[in-house]
């Protein structure tokens, strides 16, 4: 196991679906589409600007760099680059307004095959979504406002799992905690190119933009506002037989290793939380949250 990072990551439940998963040895897993962010899982094929604005920019620097005197800056390996040093002998010097509308009428039907293409994609990432699946957890037990929010307001309970790694004729796997991904945090939704990158590489000035990242950053990229939950996720297909907007997906019940009991949970739920776990497969820390006198802090103390 040298050289694999097992962070500590947790699952802020309310008290029902504590127990629960106790019950069942399960965690629910959701499709990205019921998230109640609808920032979240952007296509990774989308553009940061609008075709119209884009179709005028790329116009006048098209223009310009047909009809200025010095050689324009273009690059190696650019598919317009060739093509643009061959028109330059013809329009080197004349007035870019003339070339602007020389130019139009051929250009306006690649930017409405682009939109189509574009079109395509994101109805293609929509059906994508449907067939995938989110676990998500977080990197910190103890974050006042996730109990607030997640926890029916600290009457449930903070869920501590560590993924297990085997290793089997020289083959390495592992449950599925094993394989979640932070969450990056921006202020920037994700896109496939920006407008000067895309200007760039349509006037033969910029390499091709490199979307071989757009899909990670697609589905590990929240808003800067939710940066206080330090969340991992765990994706993956669906498999045969699993529907609807979430699923119940087992897990081993040497996965958990810690619980948290809120500091207003009632007296009955944290009893019956108690008896499940004296009843468990495997050793579980059980720790009591308690809320400071003198701070605005949460405290866990072993049960």
């Amino acid at each position: 196991m040298n050289g694999i990072l097992v962070p500590r990551l947790f699952k802020y439940v309310k008290p029902k679906t504590a127990i629960t998963i106790l019950e069942n040895k399960t965690l629910q897993w959701s499709i990205p589409d019921s998230f109640n962010d609808p920032f979240e899982f952007k296509s990774p094929f989308a553009y940061g600007f609008e075709w119209d604005e884009m179709t005028e920019v790329v116009l006048r620097e098209l223009a310009k760099i047909l009809t200025q005197p010095e050689e324009p800056n273009l690059v190696d390996g650019n598919p317009v680059a060739p093509n643009i040093k061959e028109r330059r002998k013809e329009c080197k010097g004349k007035d870019p307004n003339e070339i602007i509308e020389l130019i139009r009428p051929r250009f306006l039907p690649l930017v409405e095959r682009f939109k189509e293409e574009a079109a395509h994609d994101e109805e293609n990432w929509r059906e994508w979504k449907k067939s995938y699946l989110v676990l998500c957890l977080s990197a910190v037990h103890n974050h006042i406002l996730m109990w607030s929010h997640y926890t029916s307001s600290h009457q449930g309970a903070v869920f501590e799992f560590r993924p297990i790694v085997q290793s089997s004729n020289a083959t390495l796997f592992g449950t599925s905690t094993l394989f979640a991904q932070p969450v990056f945090y921006s202020l920037k939704v994700p896109v496939a190119a920006n407008l000067e990158e895309y200007v760039g590489y349509l006037t033969g000035q910029k390499p091709k933009p490199d979307t071989s990242n757009a899909f990670k950053k697609s589905t590990y990229t929240k808003s800067s506002v939710w940066a206080y939950e330090n969340e991992w996720r765990v994706l993956d297909k669906k498999r045969a037989g699993e529907e609807g907007t979430s699923v119940l997906r087992k897990f081993q019940p040497q996965e958990l290793v810690s619980v948290y009991l809120g500091c207003r949970i009632l007296p009955e739920d944290r009893q019956r939380i108690i008896g499940l776990l004296d009843r468990w497969e495997a050793p579980v820390s059980l720790f009591q949250m308690r809320d400071e006198r003198i701070r605005f802090e949460l405290t866990a103390e072993p049960i």
